[in-house]
């Protein structure tokens, strides 16, 4: 902490979520940011003299993490070096706010899950929609059995890639993105499981629509839940001719939901018409739009009251593993078992 007792931050990463992030921290009152890591000096120094004028600068994440003005890392590098950092991060003794997805292999996932439990601080990961005004009224609603008992639960993650998207030159790579469902459905997936409980097996289908991609770009799965529900992810890089979709289908004894849609003779015994929900919902890509505010407010009120965080990284890695799950069934054909964490 500073001499105002605020709590400092290393940004690791300046691509546009990074300006997000720096955003969010800085009109936190609790924050500051204390230094900011790029792949190189150039980048870091770019990043600082647009975002945060005279805040240290380094290109080499263990010089940040040796600097003891840093309490929190923001871990904003691309997917495939989410897991090596942020552990580094946790061994440095530091709180961590760690971009999705958490890992992109089995074996970096269960890395992560042993340096969280291993580790004291807190940790958050960006599945932004347990931030989205939508997503918290939708669980509020199925947890008061508005909708009764759950028997089906859909999540669609339909996002298509653009040449002009800022990742579009490493996305497009599986040894740097993972696959369509693990850098994008991923949210899909946690927003399933933060409103129907935990997924304990999937089946899956994928092809591929476009040549530019070295994956399969389009997954479809189905999946069994844990209260024994029922129902489907799927994950879409190719559409890049339609907007945006976060699609979100519940359907209960007593009504269902349809994204901002809802339906409860249980609540409304006459209701004749789909209610309308007027709040923010998933609605677009655009980092810009994401309620990373909301995600860092309460993250650090986590850190300064000791309280839970909506998504820790070990509850993350569950939403992970989920999707490795599927990525696997997509590629041998077979049903898989999510895996079971204690």
């Amino acid at each position: 902490m500073d001499e105002k007792g605020r709590l400092g931050v290393g940004i690791h990463g300046t691509g546009s979520v990074a300006i997000q992030h720096a955003a969010g921290f800085a009109s936190n009152p609790n924050t500051y940011i204390a230094a900011v890591c790029g792949r190189s000096m150039d980048s870091a120094m770019r990043f600082v003299a647009s975002n945060c004028p005279g805040v240290k600068v380094y290109d080499h994440l263990e010089d940040m993490l040796n600097d003891p003005a840093v309490d929190i890392v923001t871990e904003c590098m691309p997917n495939y070096m989410h897991a090596q950092d942020a552990i580094l991060s946790l061994e440095a003794d530091k709180h961590l706010l760690l971009e999705k997805p958490a890992g992109i292999t089995f074996e970096e996932t269960d890395a992560l899950y042993a340096a969280a439990k291993k580790s004291a601080k807190k940790t958050v990961v960006s599945f932004v929609g347990r931030w989205e005004p939508l997503l918290i009224n939708l669980r509020k609603l199925v947890q008061e059995k508005a909708i009764g008992d759950i028997f089906f639960c859909g999540c669609d993650y339909w996002h298509g890639i653009k040449t002009t998207f800022a990742s579009y030159n490493w996305i497009r790579q599986q040894k740097f993105a993972g696959g369509a469902m693990i850098t994008g459905g991923c949210h899909a997936a946690d927003n399933a499981r933060y409103l129907n409980g935990d997924i304990v097996e999937v089946s899956a289908f994928s092809t591929n629509y476009r040549p530019d991609f070295d994956y399969q770009t389009t997954l479809s799965a189905s999946v069994r839940y844990k209260n024994g529900s029922v129902g489907r992810l799927s994950a879409c890089l190719d559409g890049v001719n339609y907007p945006y979709q976060a699609n979100i289908d519940v359907l209960g004894s007593e009504g269902a939901i349809r994204n901002n849609r809802f339906w409860s003779k249980k609540l409304f015994p006459m209701q004749e018409k789909w209610i309308d929900l007027p709040m923010q919902g998933p609605e677009t890509g655009n980092v810009s739009c994401h309620p990373f505010k909301n995600e860092i407010d309460d993250f650090v009120a986590s850190i300064l009251h000791d309280t839970p965080v909506y998504s820790d990284l070990c509850d993350a890695v569950k939403s992970m593993d989920v999707v490795l799950a599927i990525t696997e069934s997509a590629r041998t054909g077979k049903p898989m078992m999510v895996k079971e964490r204690t």
